[in-house]
């Protein structure tokens, strides 16, 4: 009996007319959430820092090479020793949270072998030169900025600093260097209210190029000197191009990143190269061919054509995923939405014609009554 109840037509049309505007009302969230994710992905931007470079003035350089350079002769170790600090911020325009982990971050700057690379193979074994590691987790908020603080130590041995000093590397322009980054990215998300969040580790190598700049000298406190005065120094000549070690070993080339060399002329007799041997002139995406002080690059960072298509590869299974649920959402909330009002309008008319029948009987005198009447007439 309850049973036949709840199936008259009075409670249907409650129940389709109740759960129809619920049903729009996901909908329209599932639209919604769509909308936000479209586009899917949207890469952090990142403030440009200001473009400085290695100063010779950290070298420490034993005699005969400090006077040849106009240096005074300094103490053992010989070489570059400094700590430095970076600060990155970045602005993320995405709908995901991201936080570069410290834990397990490393930056690792690698010089190469010169030996093998005189042999023309890749300069290994590598020397480290410098190591980088995160003050704190770089934590970018979803529409807000973040920052990324660096600490650097490096350590620059009189091999490598010589390395890209020799007569062949300054004939060439440039010297080459490597890097290995170690880090844990998480990102976190929110589907329909739902958060899910993904730790995705990586391993960077990453190929580069550098060469002579000058840049300001600076007083004890950081500070440019005034009037401006210009040292020496290492500057980067290019972004990095990174992957997996064998691809950038396969990709990486000085007409790939922008060097291009513009004039060749006779080397300076004090190199000591063969007679007849011609220095480059260049110009590179990260020094000033006329000032020679170092200026931004952008992207600081490309990645070879295989750690692209892994990117992209990684990015359209979790676009993939995230669009199913919401389309499936759309289309399952759609289809309840159409039943239960077709339904709930169905029923409702179904019992407003029933209820007009019970009154319109209800009105109606009976028939026998009718019929005495007829008959006194």
């Amino acid at each position: 009996m309850g049973c036949c109840k709840c199936c008259t037509p009075k409670v249907q049309a409650i129940v389709g007319l109740s759960s129809a505007p619920l049903n729009f009302a996901i909908l329209i969230w599932a639209i919604a959430e769509k909308v936000r994710w479209t586009p899917f992905y949207v890469p952090l931007e990142c403030d440009t820092p200001t473009p400085d470079g290695v100063r010779l003035s950290l070298l420490s350089m034993p005699s005969p090479y400090a006077e040849s350079m106009g240096l005074t002769p300094g103490s053992p170790p010989h070489g570059i020793y400094a700590n430095m600090t970076v600060s990155t911020s970045c602005f993320n325009p995405g709908q995901a949270k991201t936080t570069i982990l410290a834990a397990g971050f490393e930056a690792v700057e690698l010089a190469p072998n010169l030996t093998d690379l005189e042999n023309g193979g890749f300069g290994v074994p590598y020397t480290v030169s410098a190591r980088a590691h995160l003050a704190g987790d770089a934590v970018y908020p979803i529409g807000g900025r973040g920052e990324m603080v660096t600490v650097a130590q490096t350590a620059m041995t009189m091999e490598n600093i010589l390395a890209s000093m020799t007569p062949d590397a300054i004939a060439r322009g440039y010297s080459l260097s490597y890097a290995r980054v170690t880090q844990t990215v998480q990102t976190c998300a929110a589907i329909f209210g739902l958060v899910s969040c993904t730790d995705v580790p990586s391993e960077q190598f990453c190929g580069s190029y550098a060469g002579n700049c000058v840049v300001p000298v600076l007083d004890s406190s950081g500070d440019p000197v005034v009037p401006e005065q210009l040292e020496p120094a290492l500057c980067a000549y290019t972004g990095k191009l990174c992957g997996e070690e064998a691809e950038v070993h396969a990709q990486l080339s000085p007409e790939a990143m922008g060097i291009e060399v513009v004039n060749r002329t006779a080397c300076d007799a004090a190199l000591g190269l063969p007679n007849g041997t011609l220095c480059n002139a260049i110009e590179a995406p990260g020094v000033d061919p006329a000032t020679l002080r170092p200026r931004a690059v952008e992207p600081a960072i490309t990645l070879t054509t295989e750690a692209l298509a892994r990117m992209n590869e990684g990015l359209a299974v979790a676009e993939s995923a995230i669009n199913m649920m919401i389309w499936l959402c759309i289309g399952f909330q759609g289809l309840l939405f159409v039943i239960n009002l077709a339904s709930g309008l169905f029923n409702l008319r179904k019992h407003l014609r029933a209820k007009a029948a019970q009154a319109e009987a209800r009105g109606a005198p009976p028939t026998l009554a009718t019929n005495a009447l007829d008959g006194k007439a």
